[in-house]
């Protein structure tokens, strides 16, 4: 009985999953994501930007910078100099630190950095990814004071495929 529940959640998760969001592929191939139906993905040179339903809100700011080739151990010093800069620069802004870690994006070598900082009375959880892949440098942005939001937008980052 519990197997046949499991199963069922399973299948009920997959649909859930297929018809949450539709695969965007960046224009020049360099990688493809999954976002909301009703969401908005707009390209610019060098850039994506992902937006809210309402067509405006920017929810995730993606930014590519074309590099010259890097060796593993460049790659990894590049990632912790710009850690470095980031995190003074969050915390001369107010802003502090919850989380700094290195993870795997489909493979690739990644900088996660999570923070919060203020706006107000409201308290804004801040993602910022970077890594380096296929000739470019990549920084990823998200933030919000909704943490189920938040969630969605980590869900959508987790299916960043090359």
């Amino acid at each position: 009985m519990i197997r046949v529940l499991v199963v069922m959640m399973a299948l009920l998760l997959l649909t859930v999953k297929q018809g949450f969001a539709i695969e965007h592929v960046q224009k020049d191939g360099l990688f493809s994501m999954d976002i909301p139906q009703a969401w908005h993905w707009d390209e610019f040179p060098g850039e994506v930007v992902i937006a809210f339903a309402d067509g405006k809100t920017a929810a995730m700011d993606i930014q590519m910078t074309p590099i010259e080739h890097l060796s593993s151990v460049d790659i990894r010093q590049r990632l912790k100099d710009n850690d470095d800069f980031l995190v003074k620069q969050i915390q001369a802004h107010g802003g502090s630190l919850t989380s700094q870690q290195m993870i795997k994006i489909d493979g690739v070598d990644a900088s996660d950095l999570n923070f919060k900082t203020s706006q107000g009375q409201d308290i804004i959880a801040v993602t910022y990814i970077s890594f380096f892949n296929k000739g470019q440098g990549f920084r990823i942005t998200y933030a919000t004071k909704d943490v189920k939001t938040h969630e969605v937008l980590d869900d959508v980052m987790g299916s960043l495929k090359f």
